[in-house]
């Protein structure tokens, strides 16, 4: 996350806006959960879950700060923190994948085959993979505000969806989740988002377009991949 340049100032709020939407759903979708397997001591929960889970609300936590620094005017700040972002990428990459191996082993009881990779799809292994891809690419972008702050709102969007699953499952009483309820959501998101860029721009910007089909096509790919275990 660094610095984005020529922001007006409708656009500037919107992606603030978002911000702080994306935080809540993530820590109403985690929080709880992570709170009962820790009363529980779950053995689950090994220090490596916990350090992808750590990494992961640090993400958003940046995201929201970083448009914070923008709006109030203080881009030197965020070119600062930008480059911890680009590490916090690096270390979401490096613990995400152990933590969904791992769970995609532990499920199909193979480290290998086609169980093992259709719950590897399942657990978002290809939104991860997409969320470095989109947060490298921003990074790359930096002195394009106008790809920038969209190809980041874009990366942390892609990560929505295990923290709408949660949510759906805490109001179906811990008795599962809804996998297309999580496919609507996601893609409603991201409509919600090229909506405003086409209201503020009068045009869907390249970055959405060139970054939104990948994470509609991974979400679609983890949906059918979910409903066919």
């Amino acid at each position: 996350m660094c610095l984005p340049v020529q922001q007006t100032r409708p656009l500037t709020r919107y992606f603030t806006i978002a911000a702080i939407a994306v935080t809540p759903i993530v820590i109403a979708g985690f929080v709880p959960l992570y709170t009962l397997r820790l009363l529980r001591r779950d053995p689950l929960l090994t220090p490596l879950v916990q350090a992808h889970g750590l990494v992961m609300v640090s993400w958003i936590a940046l995201f929201l700060v970083q448009t914070q620094f923008i709006a109030r005017g203080r881009p030197d700040l965020h070119r600062k923190w930008g480059w911890f972002g680009a590490a916090l990428v690096a270390a979401i990459l490096t613990i995400g994948i152990p933590v969904l191996l791992n769970a995609a082993a532990r499920k199909a009881h193979v480290a290998h085959g086609e169980p093992f990779y259709l719950r590897l799809v399942a657990f978002d292994g290809v939104n991860l993979l997409l969320f470095a891809c989109l947060a490298a690419w921003a990074v790359a972008m930096r002195f394009r505000s106008d790809y920038h702050k969209r190809l980041m709102l874009l990366a942390t969007l892609s990560l929505l969806g295990p923290a709408f699953g949660r949510l759906i499952s805490y109001a179906n009483g811990m008795t599962g989740d809804n996998d297309l309820a999580v496919l609507v959501l996601m893609l409603t998101c991201l409509g919600a988002a090229a909506a405003v860029d086409i209201v503020g721009l009068r045009r869907l910007h390249p970055a959405w377009i060139l970054g939104a089909l990948p994470v509609a096509a991974a979400d679609l790919l983890t949906y059918v991949a979910k409903i066919q275990l």
